[in-house]
């Protein structure tokens, strides 16, 4: 069962039509693709959810395919592999530092609900580099506590 789910949980991001059989990179990762993302949310302008980081682990836990296309990954694996447990992986050598330290000092200090706003260049998988702005929501969850929620938006 737990095979059959994370083969599913690639179908899920991929959309329709497709199909995956089951590898073993499939369960090294965690993913978990519940994460109380409804209507309300959306209603109360909180970022589309690209990305959904663990802040304990540092764990990217939630990508969807909108994020997968803009980074060149067919599949969430792909993206989790590239992603590296880094996310500076995702951002371009020359703003780095810069939101490194942005992004510290915002998660450092943010309380349940608050947000940050800027822009950088992300680094695609395939080598492509584009210029996006970042809208990053903090929240705290009481199954996975500590979430930072990213959205890229190309610029």
């Amino acid at each position: 069962m737990k095979f059959a789910d994370a083969a599913l949980y690639e179908v899920k991001i991929a959309g329709k039509n497709n199909f995956a059989s089951y590898k073993s990179s499939l369960t090294e990762k965690k993913h978990h693709n519940q994460l109380g993302l409804g209507l309300k949310a959306l209603a109360a302008g909180d970022p589309t959810p690209l990305l959904v980081m663990q802040m304990d682990t540092k764990e990217a836990i939630s990508v969807n395919k909108s994020l997968l296309e803009m980074f060149g990954c067919e599949l969430s694996s792909e993206f989790y592999d590239y992603y590296g447990q880094s996310l500076l992986n995702l951002i371009s050598p020359g703003d780095q530092a810069r939101v490194k330290e942005e992004f510290t000092d915002f998660v450092e200090s943010a309380v349940d609900e608050e947000r940050f706003r800027g822009d950088c260049q992300i680094l695609t998988a395939d080598a492509r580099t584009l210029r996006v702005f970042c809208d990053m929501k903090y929240s705290v969850n009481q199954r996975y506590g500590a979430l930072v929620y990213i959205s890229f938006v190309l610029n």
